[in-house]
Order: structure tokens, then sequence, then C-alpha cells
């Protein structure tokens, strides 16, 4: 029974060690990757940007965004304008 135990514990160690591995080889070429390639971060993935409803509208009335594309990019346009016609009053 004991022998079982140890087994488990061993097999629990290398699967975790494998995962760790797994990650630390993973980032390492994520990394390598970004700098042969030049990354630049996109401009829409700012960490300025408030999480808050109330302060995103007021950072999307400043900044325009740009126009929707397709069937349901204009129906959640119409949905953001009714939305701001009634906060509006």
């Amino acid at each position: 029974m004991l022998a079982v135990v140890a087994l488990v514990i061993a097999l629990a160690i290398a699967f975790a060690a494998g995962y760790v591995t797994r990650d630390l080889v993973s980032r390492k070429r994520r990394a390598e990757a970004r700098r042969w390639r030049e990354y630049t971060e996109p401009g829409w993935l700012r960490a300025a940007v408030p999480a808050n409803t109330n302060e995103a509208a007021a950072v999307n009335q400043m900044t325009q965004p740009a126009p929707a594309n397709g069937e349901l990019g204009k129906m959640l346009d119409r949905w953001e304008s009714r939305a701001r016609a009634r906060r509006a009053g």
C-alpha cells in the first residue's frame, strides 16, 4: 500500500514538473518571437482604459471609435446611441 502511495506522489510531482517546464519554455519562445518580430503593443490594448462603465463612456466620447462593420456592428451602434440618449435625459 505504501508503494502505491509513493508511486502516486511521484507521478503527481512528475506531472507538475512537466507543466512548469512547458510553461517556462512557452514563455521563453513567445518572448523571443516578440523580439524577433519587433513587437509593439497595439493601441487598443491600453491599461489606462477605465473599467468603470461611466468613465468608459466618457473616454469613448473623447476618442470616437471607428464605425462599426456589418449588421451586428450597426445594431450595437444603435443600442449604444439609444442608451446614451436615455442617460442624457
